[in-house]
């Protein structure tokens, strides 16, 4: 009836109760992964900062680190609000400034609000990883290169969209092509250390 049936594949992101094909990383594993290893190096109290409110990754990556956390017996992670931005990730590095208790270890929902948090940490006097893990998501190009480098999450950003564009050209020529949940992986670089003792 819309005439965009076989015209359409999600890429990254996806739109609830909508039929189309979706190619998407495994952001629940993604999160889980970032848990693990914050678990691993000794942290039991850490954050989450969120992307955009309704936003499917950030359900998808808070509900994987919820579901990590619960499964290996650790408390709820306290949750900031966030957008995905530099700003809204300065914005709760200052909220955890004022807390009697801060978190060891912060999980972002994305690279960028990762950067903000460790940039708001160390403002307030904050040192990471000594003091502070903080883990994010995505493994943009900067990531590499900020410093510390940021451990992060790794998304095959060329391979979603390599396959985004073969399953569109099949369905345009009457394919049935599906969708697809793509691996993620942990890179471990200079944000992430032993919880401080």
């Amino acid at each position: 009836e819309r005439g965009v049936d076989g015209r359409i594949v999600f890429l990254c992101e996806w739109v609830e109760g909508e039929d189309f094909p979706a190619i998407v990383v495994d952001n629940e594993k993604g999160a889980r992964l970032a848990v693990s290893h914050l678990h691993d190096l000794g942290h039991r109290h850490i954050a989450y900062v969120e992307g955009p409110p309704g936003n499917v990754l950030t359900q998808s990556r808070k509900q994987g680190m919820i579901d990590e956390c619960a499964d290996r017996g650790m408390p709820m992670p306290m949750i900031f609000p966030g957008d995905f931005s530099i700003s809204s990730g300065q914005a709760a590095a200052r909220e955890m400034l004022a807390l009697d208790r801060r978190p060891t270890a912060v999980f972002c929902a994305a690279d960028t609000a990762a950067i903000g948090v460790i940039t708001g940490l160390r403002q307030g006097g904050v040192s990471v990883p000594q003091d502070v893990s903080v883990i994010g998501f995505d493994d943009i190009e900067m990531a590499a290169f900020y410093d510390p480098a940021l451990t992060t999450i790794r998304q095959e950003r060329r391979l979603l969209g390599r396959r985004a564009a073969e399953v569109l050209i099949a369905r345009l020529n009457g394919e049935d092509a599906q969708g697809e949940v793509v691996a993620v992986r942990l890179i471990e670089r200079g944000t992430t250390a032993p919880a401080p003792t």
